[in-house]
């Protein structure tokens, strides 16, 4: 593998998150404009990107390729779910930052960092895997997560509009063109590949735009901060990688689950964090710290691999 083309690729994705920071600090980029574009991302470019990664002649998948995804993705949730009931309690984190840290812990920013990254690091048929991966991210954020920052049973949380979500119904029917390989026309197909290739700058942008408004003083976090980050970033990703060597995972599937492990903290947490009032300041800081680190994490994290 050529983790050159690894480095270069992650810095030129966070180079993009630094050009939305500056835009929007010098007012190229309007207040309202990280709404619109992230509705755009999430409802049009994001499930394009997620159908396009199943067109194509060298895009096909075998029913064992998916079972096998659909069984990392259950085991990689049940460590990171697991991790994020277990760390606070041994740590012994106040009930006020407790439920934060479980939420950085439990959900990374696969929607709008991890499909470029694995898009970037692994080509386009990773793409197709990363969204059956993400599959129980929707249902597990908007429950567990969001009971995590509220301090409240998840059942209550739970609605099922949250399986209805545009990037949910992609990676499904996405499944299913695998599942019966289903061919596409070129035409068809290149019209997804191009659409859905807007994502990657259009998500990027979106991030450092979002954060041109938290004060630099609050991006550099604390001790309580960047040991959540350790964790994130390195703990995380290597617990996940050394249960999927001893289950005897298939090693390209498995990689990328354990890349997407490796993700920044998810920028849902922030919306819920404003949401509910709670100290949205240290997710905030998690946010920038993990995203900044995750330039240098995550190509290491690709030498193991």
């Amino acid at each position: 593998m050529d983790y050159t083309h690894i480095v270069i690729q992650m810095v030129s994705l966070f180079g993009i998150v630094l050009v939305g920071l500056v835009a929007a600090k010098k007012g190229l980029w309007p207040g309202d404009m990280n709404r619109k574009m992230s509705v755009f991302v999430l409802n049009v470019s994001m499930p394009a990107l997620i159908l396009a990664s199943v067109m194509g002649d060298d895009l096909a998948f075998e029913h064992s390729e998916i079972l096998h995804l659909l069984g990392i993705a259950a085991v990689n949730y049940f460590i990171l779910i697991g991790v994020a009931w277990l760390v606070p309690h041994v740590w012994r984190v106040s009930v006020s930052r407790r439920g934060i840290l479980q939420f950085m812990l439990a959900f990374g920013n696969v929607t709008f960092i991890g499909y470029p990254v694995v898009d970037a690091v692994f080509g386009p048929r990773a793409v197709f895997c990363a969204s059956v991966l993400n599959l129980p991210s929707n249902l597990l954020m908007f429950t567990l997560g969001v009971s995590y920052i509220k301090g409240s049973p998840a059942g209550r949380s739970f609605r099922w509009s949250t399986l209805a979500t545009p990037c949910m119904v992609a990676s499904l029917v996405a499944i299913a063109l695998a599942l019966f390989k289903v061919p596409t026309p070129a035409p068809v197909a290149n019209w997804f590949h191009l659409l859905g290739d807007m994502t990657v700058p259009c998500a990027l942008l979106i991030i450092g735009a979002s954060m041109s408004h938290i004060p630099w003083r609050d991006m550099l976090g604390n001790r309580f901060v960047y040991a959540a980050a350790t964790l994130r970033l390195i703990v995380l990703p290597l617990l996940v990688l050394g249960v999927f060597r001893l289950c005897g995972f298939p090693e390209y599937a498995s990689g990328i689950a354990v890349v997407l492990s490796a993700m920044p903290v998810a920028t849902n947490g922030i919306m819920f964090c404003l949401q509910y009032d709670r100290d949205e300041r240290v997710m905030t800081q998690g946010l920038f710290i993990t995203t900044l680190f995750s330039v240098i994490t995550i190509p290491l994290l690709s030498m193991l691999l």
